[in-house]
C-alpha cells in the first residue's frame, strides 16, 4: 500500500471506515523474501505503530477535551460520579484496557499534548514508543506546566534525539532534567512518595505469588540486611534451601509467624466438578487465587481430610451447563450466601470488560430502586470504581441470558454509545447431559462421604 503526500500530512483525518480498512490492509500483509526487507517491513510496521500511538494521544485527549466541554448538570438530581471517571471508561472500552488505565491515558495524553510536545513528536516519527512516551509523562507527573516544557526542551536537546535512548536511561535522563528544573517539587515528591509507603501483592500463574512493599530506603537497607544474613546463617548450618528461598520464608515467617516449612492452616472455597473428585481431568477453581490442575485439587481434598488443619467446602454446579443454582432475597442489599455465591459464580473479578480488580461490591444489574430484585440474576460483582461508574448519566445496563439458560450474562452502554458484554467466566466441568439423575446422585453422595 502506498501512501500519498496527502495522506501524510499533520491536518489529515481519516474516518473510522479508512483506519478499519487500513488496519485490515495490515493484517493481512504478507513478509518479504530477503532478511533485509524482512527488517526493514519491521522498522516501517515499528514506525507505523508510533505514529499511530501518537494519534491516540490527540484523539484521546480531544475527546476527553470535547465531553468535558459539552457537561450539564444531569436533570433527575441524581449524583453523579466524576467526570473523568466515565471519560476513562469509555476510552477504556474502545482500546480495550480497564478502566482504571483508561483513565490514566486521558490524563497522560493530555499531557503529551499539552506540555511535552517534543516527546510527542518523536513518538509521531517513531523514535520511541508508545510505553516510553508515557513513562516520560508519568516522570513528569508532579511538575507544573511550565517545568514540564523546561524538561521537554531539555529531552529534545540530547545529542542523537530520544531514539538513542533505551528504557533506563530515557527515564535516568527524565530525572535528571527534573532534578535540574525543579530541585523544590523534587523534595516534595520524595516527601510524598515517603508517606505514600504501601505493601501490594500480586498471585502469580505458577502456584506463587509476588509481595511488594514501598518503603523507605533506609528501610529498605534494614530489611535487605536481615535477609542477607538469615541466608547467610542457613547456608552456614547446611540448609538445603536456596539463599533466594530463605529471604523469601524468612520474610514470611516474620510476617506471620509462621514456619512457611509447616503445613498452614487455611479454609479453601474450592470449586470443583465432581468428575475430578472422582479421578477426572477437570481443573478446579479456588476464589482469590484461580484455576488450579485437578491432582492439585485432589491433594487438597487429601490433605485437609490427614491434617485436619483444612476446611474444604465442594459447590456443585448444574451439570447442563456448569451454572451455580441461583438464589433470590427480599432484601435491598444482598444477604452474605447469595453475595458468597455471586462472588464465586464471576470467579472473584470484576464484571466490566477489561477490569482485573476484585470484587467489591455485589451490584444490582437492574437498579433495586428501578425494581430489580435482589438475586443472583439481577446481581454482579463488580470493583468500587466500576459500580461508582454505573451512575454516570446516559449508562446502563441489563442481564441478556435467561435464568436457566446458559451462562450468566450481562449487556450495556455507555453514554456515548460504547457497548459493553459480560459474560460470567466458565466453572469447572464439561456438559455431562449424558448422565443419568440417578448417576448424578450417586457421585454427590460418594463425595459428600469422603
Amino acid at each position: 500500500m502506498t501512501a500519498t503526500t496527502d495522506a501524510l500530512q499533520p491536518e489529515t483525518s481519516w474516518s473510522a471506515e479508512e483506519l478499519h480498512a487500513l488496519a485490515d490492509v495490515l493484517a493481512g500483509m504478507s513478509a518479504a523474501d530477503l532478511p533485509v526487507a524482512l527488517l526493514d517491513q519491521l522498522d516501517a510496521l515499528e514506525r507505523i505503530k508510533s505514529a499511530a500511538a501518537a494519534a491516540q494521544v490527540v484523539i484521546a485527549a480531544s475527546f476527553a477535551d470535547t465531553v468535558e466541554a459539552a457537561d450539564d448538570v444531569p436533570a433527575d438530581g441524581r449524583r453523579r460520579p466524576p467526570r473523568g471517571m466515565s471519560i476513562g471508561a469509555e476510552v477504556a472500552l474502545a482500546v480495550r484496557t480497564s478502566p482504571h488505565r483508561g483513565e490514566q491515558r486521558v490524563l497522560l495524553s493530555r499531557r503529551l499534548r499539552d506540555d511535552l510536545p517534543g516527546v510527542h513528536d518523536a513518538l509521531g516519527r517513531g523514535e520511541i514508543c508508545e510505553d516510553q512516551a508515557f513513562a516520560v509523562a508519568r516522570g513528569v507527573a508532579h511538575l507544573d506546566s511550565h517545568q514540564r516544557r523546561l524538561v521537554d526542551a531539555d529531552l529534545g536537546a540530547t545529542p542523537g534525539g530520544l531514539a538513542v535512548l533505551g528504557d533506563e536511561k530515557l527515564r535516568q535522563a527524565v530525572r535528571r532534567s527534573c532534578l535540574a528544573v525543579a530541585a523544590d517539587a523534587e523534595t516534595r515528591r520524595h516527601r510524598r512518595a515517603r508517606a505514600d509507603r504501601h505493601v501490594t501483592t500480586r498471585q502469580l500463574d505458577d502456584g506463587t505469588g509476588r509481595v511488594t512493599a514501598i518503603v523507605s530506603v533506609e528501610h529498605l537497607a534494614a530489611v535487605r540486611a536481615v535477609l542477607d544474613d538469615a541466608a547467610a546463617a542457613a547456608r552456614a548450618a547446611g540448609d538445603e534451601r536456596t539463599g533466594g528461598q530463605v529471604r523469601a520464608d524468612t520474610l514470611v515467617h516474620r510476617i506471620t509467624g509462621h514456619d512457611p516449612v509447616q503445613p498452614l492452616p487455611v479454609r479453601v472455597n474450592l470449586v470443583i466438578a465432581f468428575e475430578s473428585l472422582l479421578e477426572g481431568d477437570e481443573p478446579g477453581h479456588v476464589p482469590g487465587i484461580g484455576w488450579l490442575p485437578a491432582g492439585l485439587c485432589s491433594d487438597l481434598v487429601r490433605a485437609a481430610s490427614a491434617a485436619a488443619k483444612a476446611t474444604l467446602r465442594r459447590l456443585f454446579v448444574r451439570p447442563a451447563d456448569r451454572a451455580l443454582i441461583a438464589m433470590e432475597s427480599h432484601s435491598r442489599t444482598f444477604p452474605p450466601a447469595l453475595a458468597e455465591l455471586i462472588q464465586l459464580r464471576d470467579g472473584g473479578l470484576c464484571r466490566t470488560p477489561g477490569c482485573n480488580a476484585p470484587i467489591r461490591h455485589h451490584d444490582h444489574v437492574v437498579r433495586a430502586s428501578d425494581g430489580g430484585p435482589t438475586s443472583a440474576h439481577n446481581g454482579q460483582g463488580l470493583c468500587e470504581r466500576c459500580n461508582y461508574l454505573k451512575e454516570t448519566p446516559g449508562w446502563a445496563s441489563w442481564v441478556a441470558s435467561t435464568p436457566d439458560t446458559g451462562p450468566h450474562e450481562v449487556h450495556g452502554a455507555t453514554e456515548h454509545l460504547r457497548i459493553l458484554r459480560s459474560t460470567a467466566p466458565p466453572l469447572p466441568g464439561r456438559h455431562n447431559d449424558h448422565y443419568s439423575p440417578a448417576e448424578l446422585r450417586l457421585a454427590q453422595a460418594l463425595t459428600l462421604a469422603s
